[in-house]
């Protein structure tokens, strides 16, 4: 396969695993084409290293970047520049194939999933499929864009909170007419009667109260929700803190049983009121009783003529 330059452009690239082979006897079927249009066999394939021109744009980075008006070569810019070399396609399945056990496999899904690149039952734990290699594709990108190898990419996504708490609201924003409605129809539902101005008060407090424990709650939970679930292990080294580069996994704690304003303010208001909602199911009840006397002496009244 080629492009209209005739540079080399490997063809699809395809994978035969056998059932009782490892995962390590994975090779590629792979048919390429030189400049000059001839068949590239597969040891040429093989040994073949492409050019920063081979006509293969970099993960997640435009084939060419202009520079001071004139086009270059993506990959060439960041290595004379920078020293860095780009993850290309068929760089993830050479970076793949370093996994050579179901453990290593599952132990890279379980990181890719935490780090948000791979979806919870989208993948089979242990396998190489389709949704790994995407997602780990996708990671090369954001290596890419970071100029940086993609085990330190992963690192910094695993070890950093997931987004900055500081954007998180530091106080709740009450809006008292919709308070003052929520009360009314509350109270209405509850008791039956539209509160007086001083219960309408009183209520009204309890119930940002209420809001504001929630908010709370939910507030302590999101700065928990947003740490780090990996930290990176460290040794004493002559009685300083020493990074080994490994990263072990943490478990938040501290989440709070986050009440809910709601239905708390309804059992408040039911609580507050329940003798006169206690005096008018007894009111309830006597005229229920009442009117089936009547109804009795009415119906014996027709009897005796």
């Amino acid at each position: 396969m080629e492009n209209e330059d005739k540079e080399i452009i490997l063809g699809e690239v395809e994978e035969l695993v056998d059932d009782n082979d490892s995962l390590q006897t994975i090779k590629p079927l792979v048919q390429a084409y030189d400049a000059d249009g001839n068949l590239v066999t597969m040891n040429q394939v093989i040994s073949y290293v492409p050019s920063f021109d081979s006509g293969v744009a970099p993960f997640g980075l435009p084939k060419k970047i202009k520079i001071g008006g004139v086009d270059k070569d993506t990959g060439d810019f960041l290595m004379e520049t920078y020293g860095f070399t780009p993850y290309y396609p068929g760089d993830d399945l050479t970076e793949l194939r370093n996994l050579n056990t179901r453990q290593s496999v599952q132990d890279i899904q379980t990181k890719l999933e935490d780090a948000g690149y791979l979806k919870d039952g989208s993948f089979t734990k242990g396998l190489l499929d389709e949704s790994t290699k995407k997602a780990f594709q996708t990671l090369l990108a954001d290596a890419n864009t970071a100029g940086q190898n993609w085990n330190s990419t992963l690192s910094d996504v695993l070890t950093n909170p997931k987004y900055d708490t500081s954007e998180l609201p530091d106080k709740l924003e009450l809006d008292y007419a919709d308070l003052t409605n929520q009360v009314m129809n509350t109270v209405k539902s509850v008791v039956g009667r539209t509160p007086t101005d001083n219960e309408l008060d009183i209520l009204t407090g309890i119930l940002a109260g209420l809001q504001q424990e929630q908010f709370e709650g939910e507030l302590s939970n999101a700065e928990i929700a947003a740490q780090p679930l990996y930290r990176e292990e460290q040794i004493m080294f002559e009685g300083r803190p020493i990074k080994t580069g490994e990263l072990q996994k943490v478990t938040p704690s501290g989440f709070a049983d986050v009440p809910n304003a709601e239905v708390n303010f309804q059992n408040k208001v039911q609580e507050l009121f329940k003798p006169e909602m206690d005096l008018n199911q007894r009111r309830e009840q006597t005229t229920n009783v009442a009117n089936v006397i009547k109804s009795s002496v009415a119906g014996l009244r027709s009897i005796g003529g």
